[in-house]
């Protein structure tokens, strides 16, 4: 009796099998990124004394900044790391999250240090005795009023008479 042994060609299994192992370092290297940012913000609220997201000075650039620069970090440190793509990855994107969030928080103090203090309300505004809206209202602003600010928190700015008020309802004159 005859027996006729089924086999593929050794070329297509050879190609199927780096196809099967390019997207499978591929899926792991987009799950290493998306898992990067995650231990980024810890690496990068080391970089800043005062974290990742509460820089001195008011505005959103040091979040966004630590975002950028943890994806981008994340890219360029998983095509750097050729033997070891992941660990290329993470810490790449470590560095990157650091650094976005120090050039970040650096441009907020600069924004902030060029108004000179100078504010003006972009809405009807509660005066608070603290930087927070769990602090008890002590006054109002109306739209459009000027006042000079002598600090900030987070995303509050304080007010030279004494006070707080959000960052996102005011703007530099």
């Amino acid at each position: 009796m005859w027996v006729r042994a089924f086999s593929l060609p050794s070329t297509n299994l050879d190609e199927m099998e780096r196809a099967m192992s390019k997207t499978f370092k591929i899926t792991l290297a987009t799950a290493a990124a998306m898992a990067s940012l995650v231990t980024a913000a810890p690496m990068a609220a080391s970089a800043q004394s005062n974290g990742i997201t509460s820089c001195d000075a008011p505005g959103g650039r040091q979040t966004a900044g630590a975002v950028i620069g943890g994806v981008l970090g994340g890219v360029v440190g998983s095509n750097l790391a050729r033997n070891e793509r992941t660990a290329g990855t993470i810490v790449g994107a470590g560095a990157g999250a650091a650094a976005g969030s120090y050039i970040g928080c650096n441009q907020q103090r600069a924004r902030a240090a060029s108004a000179q203090g100078q504010y003006r309300a972009t809405s009807n505004l509660r005066i608070r005795s603290g930087p927070g809206t769990n602090y008890a209202s002590r006054g109002t602003l109306s739209a459009g009023q000027r006042f000079s600010a002598v600090g900030s928190s987070g995303e509050w700015v304080q007010i030279a008479g004494g006070g707080w008020v959000n960052a996102h309802y005011v703007t530099t004159n």
